[in-house]
């Protein structure tokens, strides 16, 4: 009994001497941050920043790769075929985790199992905002509109599927309105159509309706989070302009490939939150309309399962179907 529990001790001993060590000697070359979507973008912009980050804490290069198409799906692929040993991350998107799982019939990858998500960056919420000639001053006041007017408001998106789509669908069967859908091929040319009067209702992100919405070119009624846009603290939520429940956002984060181990999956942990909760780096988030945000994995990977049932549930409820 005594060999036994001495074994027992020394192999437990041994145990945390090596995932000790592994923690400190990691990393010892170069990383990968796989971008899914053009160089750029949003998701481009918060890598290359974190990227930086992670570099100079890690005196590593951390190299940024754009491998975009198909909704984020090409880049993701390719991160669960790599090896798992912390040197191939995803910064990967609500979109990439959760949302084209109920999108894509044929997806090549499953982000619950085959990735570990390691912490968010960063979240946004949507603006509901609407051309100035519209009548309706609040969310109740948008609802009355669209009830007695049933299919006849339009609303923009960036298309099937993409951002602000979804978001205006889940509050069409909460609100239990009719907005007639004009999918468009991108966010710009959707808000420009709104301000020309073309369509009268979008749920954009915050931060590409921000300069808007501060010139006056379009009326901001709501914003869509659990609590108020930081960037715009004197507007109502969705929620609590008489849609109770109602939530819709979007976020940034870093996942790698599943098996990874546990000591890298929390140095890296560690890294991005650190990264987030500089006090510079959140200012700057915060300007941008983006809300700083990090998990522990476990935290995370909750997030993930829970959008992915929410979002499934309306693309199937509304039946959106991919250009």
């Amino acid at each position: 009994m005594l060999r036994r529990n001495l074994l027992t001790a020394a192999i437990s001993a041994l145990s945390i001497q090596s995932t000790s060590w592994a923690q400190r000697a990691y990393p010892n070359k170069a990383l990968q941050l796989v971008v899914p979507f053009p160089a750029g973008g949003g998701t481009d912009i918060l890598a290359r920043h974190l990227a930086k980050h992670l570099t100079e804490a890690y005196s590593q290069p951390v190299v940024v790769e754009n491998r975009a198409g198909a909704g984020g799906a090409i880049g993701a692929e390719a991160v669960t075929l790599a090896a798992p040993d912390g040197y191939t991350l995803l910064m990967t998107t609500a979109g990439v985790s959760s949302i084209n799982a109920g999108l894509y019939p044929k997806l090549r990858y499953d982000a619950e199992k085959q990735l570990t998500h390691v912490s968010r960056v960063a979240s946004t919420v949507f603006a509901l905002i609407v051309n100035p000639a519209v009548p309706a001053k609040s969310v109740k006041e948008l609802v009355q509109l669209a009830k007695a007017q049933p299919g006849k408001l339009s609303y923009g998106s960036a298309g099937n599927g993409a951002a602000g789509h979804l978001p205006a669908e889940l509050f069409n069967k909460m609100a239990g309105v009719d907005l007639l859908h004009v999918p468009y091929r991108g966010t710009s040319p959707a808000i420009n159509d709104l301000m020309g009067g073309q369509i009268q209702v979008m749920f954009a992100i915050l931060g590409a309706a921000l300069p808007f919405i501060q010139s006056g070119k379009v009326r901001v009624l709501a914003t869509t989070g659990q609590r108020r846009a930081a960037a715009l603290p004197d507007v109502p939520t969705v929620a609590e302009s008489g849609v109770p429940g109602y939530v819709a956002d979007e976020w940034w984060g870093v996942a790698v490939p599943a098996g990874t181990p546990p000591a890298v999956v929390a140095r890296l942990n560690e890294s991005i939150v650190s990264y987030v909760k500089d006090p510079q780096i959140s200012k700057k988030m915060i300007a941008d309309g983006f809300e700083p945000s990090f998990d522990t994995p476990a935290a995370f990977a909750k997030l993930v399962s829970n959008d992915k049932t929410k979002w499934g549930r309306v693309i199937t409820d509304a039946n959106v179907k991919l250009d």
